[in-house]
């Protein structure tokens, strides 16, 4: 398959969205953004190059004015409510999930996209014991009003997609990390505290998680595109494989910023109610059905996010 002419990217403005929509645009196609009208200023810099499309709501009549006489040949749906743990008012989990994948399927049909690609999010999983890699076909049974918006939306939007002739294809993606992540996230928080040498309280860290840098992440989004072999219609792991501890992670990022181990303080801080122990995808109906590996290692990757913060401090002196 050529090179996708045009793209559509809602959620732009985000950590994945706005890397896919970075890379697009390096690669030469024509990226248009969906964002919201209160997107920051510097959000929107990092899009230079693409056609930013402001929306006060992600509505069907707004988006089918603002994209009106618009082709598309691909359409990447990364707008979700509910990452943030803030971010639980059930009434806008509803609608920034399940209504903004049915008014961008229904945006995608009048474009002519031949392709929706759906983010979903290892979050539509039942727990799991430890030591089993969760596949495509392990249950579905969020215990998190997120994971269940997420789970609603792919179901509700694969049938709409049938409906409308649309390609739709879903990507659950695992722990994605990487430059541009929220300051609140594990590692840019463990980051932020040992670039000042301060301690870091954390729980016993015996947490097993699947993590994948993001840039292994762009490019399974872009092969779904180009790659006529994967299925419409269906669901794939966008993760490592690999099981990682918690505690194994802080202690990369420690060991990797050359800072003091005894700056982490496991253990002093309780784990959540809710806390998941052991979230690891199994890639391997992706891998076989694209030849896609990640390989970006959790090393590799914490030393390009502390590259990056140490130019960001040079630039800003």
């Amino acid at each position: 398959m050529s090179f996708p002419r045009s793209v559509l990217i809602s959620g732009a403005t985000g950590f994945i969205g706005g890397a896919l929509a970075r890379r697009l645009l390096r690669e030469g196609a024509r990226v248009h953004c969906l964002v919201r009208k209160s997107s920051h200023g510097d959000a929107l810099d990092r899009l230079a190059g693409a056609q930013v499309l402001a929306l006060d709501h992600y509505s069907g009549r707004e988006l089918s004015d603002t994209l009106s006489g618009l082709q598309m040949d691909a359409v990447y749906n990364l707008a979700s409510y509910g990452v943030r743990p803030e971010d639980r008012d059930p009434e806008i989990m509803t609608e920034g999930n399940v209504g903004v994948v049915t008014a961008m399927l229904l945006a995608a049909a009048k474009c002519s996209a031949k392709r929706f690609i759906q983010i979903g999010s290892c979050s539509e999983y039942a727990q799991a014991r430890d030591g089993r890699l969760l596949d495509e076909d392990h249950a579905i049974a969020p215990s998190s009003l997120y994971g269940a918006a997420k789970a609603a939306s792919v179901i509700y939007g694969d049938a709409l997609a049938r409906q409308l002739g649309v390609k739709f294809v879903t990507l659950r993606l695992f722990g994605v990390y990487g430059i541009g992540e929220a300051a609140d996230r594990l590692i840019p928080y463990l980051m932020d505290r040992l670039d000042r040498n301060h301690s870091v309280d954390l729980t016993a860290g015996e947490q097993v998680r699947d993590m994948l840098y993001v840039d292994d992440v762009v490019d399974a989004l872009l092969l779904v595109d180009r790659l006529e072999e994967v299925g419409a219609h269906r669901v794939y792991n966008v993760c490592s494989g690999s099981p990682l501890k918690v505690r194994a992670i802080a202690e990369t990022v420690c060991e990797t910023m050359g800072k003091p181990r005894e700056l982490l303080r496991f253990g002093q801080r309780p784990y959540r109610p809710d806390e998941f122990m052991w979230i690891v995808g199994d890639k391997q109906r992706f891998c076989d059905q694209t030849g896609w590996r990640p390989i970006v290692s959790l090393s590799d990757g914490v030393r390009r996010m502390a590259n990056a913060r140490a130019g960001a401090r040079i630039h800003h002196a």
